[in-house]
């Protein structure tokens, strides 16, 4: 009897544990057409990849589409894809949504969601100005095809005579076409048909088609346990060994390290700062949009062994407050890494942008800040300074003033060099406070809200 009641026990806990961390979701309704299609789940949880095989819903006798996943508790982001980004869901009016989201608590749950519509019909949007270079460029070093645009300024035709600056950018689907892009597009032929227009100012830009289901792998140079990578320094060859010399060959480019940029976001932000970095001699500018260090954590150990003291590359950090995560810190992070390894302040900019997410809304509005500085060829830091935003953070002697936007549920961190904290002090009890005259040399003050970093500055003291 007793052999038989541990028995059942078991059975009765093997069956409860099955239930933890379930989450089932069921699409109720989906669009008439295309019949019958393969439809996957991208998120957070599986590195936002558009076609995983073990991220497939299961259809149903009636039709119906579900999927059960186990995913660790938190707040959850995602979209429904027909296998790429090219053919991700929509709104009522065939129009980009945002990510979805839900916080999960971990414990079983069953989500009841219907999908508007999916994309892949939508009407072009890019420029005259944007060709179609090559749809299937191959990669030799990773025996793959890829599909390359260019834009061509608008002054291209007309002037034979003249050569321009080039910028490299990632995620092609996504910079100038709302037809391919899975969450809007970056807009780069409308910006740069307009700087051209405004200020003569002309770019070629070379976009690389993202390997949708290879392109955590080929973003980062370092393996991810649980979401892959480690083709990193396979694709960088491939774009300084075989497409650059192709580009250069085929169109007229200003081919030296000075006139040649690379850029993308979040994935393409990690792989654009590691790139340029690790071939300063191919760019000697980088535009790296909300990126994932998080992913990559070896880049703050790589980037020590690097002799910052002597390179000469402009680097632009940037990142949204609203992004979640620890986005804002792993950038100031990042920043400061860079400046206590003797990167010259002169040539980095870092900006926490209030309010705006993670998404290319936000990417298409800073590109043309972020362009335009990375090519601006006043490097001192006298005319760093002049352009600066205002300091947050003013003292005299111990007394410190915050002078930043209001934020009653921020407090101030100030910590020195290794990052011991000398000082706290919450806003809600006024923005003047008097830090130990112990504080001397140099201090990092954070502004903190709710455990999120959303600014940092860097101040010499000696009281």
């Amino acid at each position: 009897m007793k052999k038989l009641f541990i028995f059942l026990w078991l059975c009765l806990a093997v069956s409860v544990d099955s239930l933890q961390g379930q989450l089932t979701i069921r699409l109720d309704a989906i669009p008439a057409q295309p019949a019958d299609p393969a439809i996957f789940l991208a998120g957070n949880f599986n590195g936002w990849n558009p076609g995983l095989s073990n991220y497939e819903l299961k259809r149903d006798v009636s039709g119906k589409y579900s999927i059960t996943i186990n995913p660790a508790a938190g707040n959850l982001e995602f979209k429904f894809t027909r296998g790429s980004w090219a053919t991700v869901e929509g709104n009522a009016s065939g129009g980009d949504i945002a990510n979805r989201k839900f916080t999960y608590n971990g414990t079983p749950t069953t989500l009841s969601l219907t999908v508007a519509s999916w994309k892949g019909g939508a009407s072009s949007t890019a420029s005259s100005g944007v060709v179609l270079a090559d749809g299937q460029f191959p990669i030799k070093t990773l025996n793959r095809n890829r599909r390359i645009w260019v834009y061509l300024p608008p002054s291209y035709q007309s002037h034979p005579d003249m050569r321009y600056p080039v910028i490299y950018m990632l995620d092609g689907q996504n910079l100038f076409d709302a037809a391919l892009a899975f969450s809007g597009e970056w807009r780069v032929d409308e910006t740069l048909d307009k700087l051209s227009l405004d200020e003569k100012r002309e770019w070629i830009v070379v976009g690389i088609a993202n390997g949708e289901s290879h392109r955590i792998d080929e973003y980062s140079p370092w393996v991810n346990a649980q979401y892959g990578g480690g083709e990193g320094d396979l694709f960088l060859q491939f774009i300084t060994d075989e497409l650059k010399p192709w580009i250069d060959g085929k169109y007229r480019t200003l081919t030296e390290s000075s006139h040649t940029a690379i850029a993308g976001s979040s994935m393409g932000g990690l792989f654009s700062f590691y790139a340029g970095f690790k071939r300063p001699d191919i760019f000697s500018k980088i535009g790296a949009f909300s990126s994932s260090f998080w992913f990559s954590p070896q880049v703050y150990n790589w980037l020590s062994q690097l002799p910052l003291k002597d390179y000469k590359s402009r680097v632009y950090l940037t990142a949204g407050t609203a992004e979640g995560g620890n986005q804002v810190g792993d950038m100031l992070k990042m920043r400061d890494s860079l400046l206590l390894l003797g990167f010259d302040p002169a040539q980095l900019r870092a900006d926490a942008d209030p309010g705006k997410g993670h998404n290319e809304a936000y990417w298409a509005e800073k590109f043309p800040v972020v362009l335009k500085w990375l090519f601006d060829q006043q490097t001192s830091t006298e005319d760093v300074a002049k352009d600066a935003a205002p300091s947050w953070f003013q003292c005299t002697d111990s007394t410190c003033f915050y002078a930043g936007p209001e934020c009653s549920t921020c407090s101030i961190h100030v910590t020195d060099l290794s990052g011991r904290r000398v000082f706290s002090w919450s806003l809600s009890k006024g923005n003047q406070f008097v830090l130990p005259t112990d504080a001397n040399g140099i201090l990092i003050f954070s502004l903190i809200n709710k455990e999120v970093p959303i600014h940092a500055e860097k101040k010499l003291s000696r009281f």
